[in-house]
Order: C-alpha cells, then structure tokens, then sequence
C-alpha cells in the first residue's frame, strides 16, 4: 500500500511513502543509472526475486521509494495548482491523468522488461489520485533561460549601466534581469566551482606580430595596457585588458596564432609563473544534472542545465564577424565575478574553444598587474614563422 506525498489541502500534514511488498531485487532490471549504483553501493550479496540469481541485491522497497521521489518531481496533485474545469475530463485545466495512464508510458525510460517485476513496481506505486506535470507550463530551466535572454536584450539594447533598475526592467514574469547574476553567484558558491592556482604555475602567453624581434621582454607580451587594448573580447570590453593564458603552449598558440593575419607573419611563446595561490573561478567544474531519484539535489537540475548552456556561450569563439554587442552579456558576467567579495575571485577558469577538452585561463590584470603579480621568464621566449606551424 502506498501513502503519497501529496497535500489534499493546503496546509495539511505531509505523509511519506510507505510500501510493504518482501522482495529483493537486482540492478539488471532497471535501465537508470542511479538506481542501478545506488542497488550496488547500498544493497547486499542475495538472491534476487525476479531472476533467482545471487547478485548484489536490495529490498524492492528502497527502489520504490526513489522512484516515488521521482514522481514527486516531476507531478504534481492537480488540486494543488491546478483550477478547476468542469469541462474537461478530470475537472482540472491542463493535462491531468490517473497513474495507469501516465506509468503505461514509462516516464522515467526505466524499461522494465520483467513482467512480474513490473506488476509489483505498478501495484505499489499505484493510487487513485491525479496527476499533472508540475512543469507543464513552463519549468524553472525555462524560467533561466527567459532570464538571460532578457538580460542581453536589456544589455545590447536599452541599458549598459543601469539595467539594476528592476522595476524600470522587469518583464512580464516578473524577472529582474540583475537576479541572473545572483544565480550564477549562488551556483558557483553551491557547488564550489572555485579552484586554487597553486604559486608558480607555468603559464602560457602568445602574441602575433609582424617583426621578428618585436617580443623581447615581458613588456611586451604580457596584458596589453588599456589605452592600448582596442578590441573587446568575450570576457573584456575595449578598453579594459586581461590576461590570457593557459597551461598549454600548444594550446595557447591555437587560441592566438592564425595564418590569415597575413601581416603579422611571426609569433612568439612565453612563460609566466604567478607568485602567489590564485582563487579562480571555474566554469569547467559544474557538476552533472542529478537524477530526478536524488531527493537530496534534483532542485539544482533546472539551475545546473541553464549554467551548462552559459558555460557553453562564455566558450565560445571570438569571431571578427561578431557584433561587439554580443560580447556584452559575458562581459557583464564577468565583471560581476570580478569585483564579487563574496567570491573573491582573481580569474577565471574556462572551456577552450580550439579544443573542448583543454581549458584556458584569464587572470584579471591589466599590464601593471601582470607585471606585478607574475614572475616572467625571459629565457622562455621563443619566435617563430607561422608559416612554419
């Protein structure tokens, strides 16, 4: 017998899930993975009931139970949100149906291919309440997604500096544009997305240039300094210079060097060394969507599936055909990350897009801070014809 999670009145006491069935089974039955590590981690050499098979087992009970999480996720009880309609065929708006109708088409993919394994999951998962998709109407990812979007029309189209206005900018839905900051700050704080630089790290600098020996000191391939920093990047507006770098010269010289600049036929690789740890905000560390079945984290499945599609478009590359309005949005973000106290960041860590499995770094100094906070290596530099390459 199943007791619900579910109020059927507001205000009244929350029930759990309660079953009572005896048997054990194995992971060879259900095609998710979480149940299937969480029947391993958790259960105990056994047999299992549906293949009679001595195999790491566990109560059906605790499998029940996750899958009841999921449900909670993803339904809801039409009496809890939904109005009422007369008309339709359940007396709510929406898509509402009763159990049978929703388990026949196996919304959890779990693709349970025993029939008596089956039978028992449906029987004691079965009520004979409604339900109705809690996301039927848009989700909280969407929510995100809506967000952002409107955060980078205000940004290339009606405010630069003053779009912390919330009531002069909040739309329909009531979204500020400013609050898509906060989610970032609270994603990167939640799921500790910062990485310590460990003193003296090598890092990698390259420039292209047209004469041979232009590079000769740090001067001159460190951050550019500001007055002469014309072009806006994807992190950095024109004007405002960064310092980019990786822990790889090959992949250092793919994000620089390219052999359509044919007027700067030359480039030229260097070392850098940071003097001290750096705390670096790392945009490669977001964790995986949890599974609908983790009770614990599937509220974090909405923001973790935005910040991925974020993550994506602050990697992508930097072409001349782009507007520079489409570097506004990431450059805002960046800034936030920068001058946040609460995350206290001196860079930042990020998808490289010449390479997806390699990562590249910017650190937030301009040329004296460069100069200043890393230590160079003359004997490093080295030039080379890019015709060569």
């Amino acid at each position: 017998m199943t007791w619900t999670k579910r109020y059927l009145y507001p205000g009244d006491v929350e029930e759990g899930y309660y079953f009572d069935i005896g048997t054990y089974v194995c992971k060879n039955h259900f095609k998710d993975d979480y149940l299937n590590e969480h029947i391993v981690k958790q259960g105990e050499k056994g047999i299992c009931t549906y293949c009679d098979k001595k195999l790491i087992v566990i109560e059906l009970e605790v499998v029940l139970t996750l899958i009841a999480v999921g449900l909670e996720y993803v339904y809801d009880d039409p009496a809890n949100g939904r109005f009422l309609n007369k008309d339709s065929e359940y007396g709510f708006d929406g898509n509402v149906q009763p159990f049978e109708e929703i388990w026949w088409d196996d919304p959890f993919d779990l693709r349970i291919e025993d029939d008596k394994l089956l039978e028992d999951v449906s029987n004691q998962l079965s009520t004979d309440q409604l339900y109705c998709e809690r996301n039927e109407f848009g989700s909280h990812e969407e929510y995100l997604d809506d967000l952002w979007n409107h955060f980078k029309e205000v940004l290339k189209h009606k405010a630069r500096f003053s779009f912390h206005f919330s009531e002069t900018f909040r739309q329909w839905n009531s979204s500020d544009p400013a609050d898509i900051l906060h989610q970032v700050e609270t994603t990167i704080l939640k799921h500790n997305m910062i990485t310590t630089l460990k003193p003296k790290t090598i890092l990698y600098r390259a420039r292209q240039h047209s004469v041979e020996n232009e590079v000769s000191d740090a001067t001159r391939i460190a951050s550019l300094p500001n007055s002469l920093n014309k072009e806006a990047g994807r992190m950095n507006a024109a004007g405002i210079s960064l310092f980019y770098c990786s822990k790889q010269k090959n992949l250092t010289i793919k994000e620089v060097v390219s052999k359509r600049r044919k007027s700067k036929p030359y480039y030229t690789t260097a070392i850098f060394r940071n003097k001290k740890a750096l705390r670096l905000v790392d945009l490669t560390k977001l964790p995986d969507a949890p599974s609908i079945f983790d009770e614990d984290n599937n509220h974090s499945i909405d923001v973790i599936f935005f910040m991925n599609s974020f993550v994506a478009e602050v990697s992508l590359p930097v072409l001349k055909k782009d507007s520079v309005l489409e570097y506004l949005p990431t450059q805002v973000i960046t800034e936030y990350i920068r001058y946040n106290p609460d995350l206290n960041a001196d860079g930042m860590i990020y998808n490289s897009a010449k390479d997806s499995n390699a990562k590249n770094i910017v650190l937030f100094y301009n040329h004296k801070d460069s100069l200043e906070n890393l230590d160079f290596s003359k004997s490093s530099i080295k030039t080379s014809l890019i015709r060569d390459l």
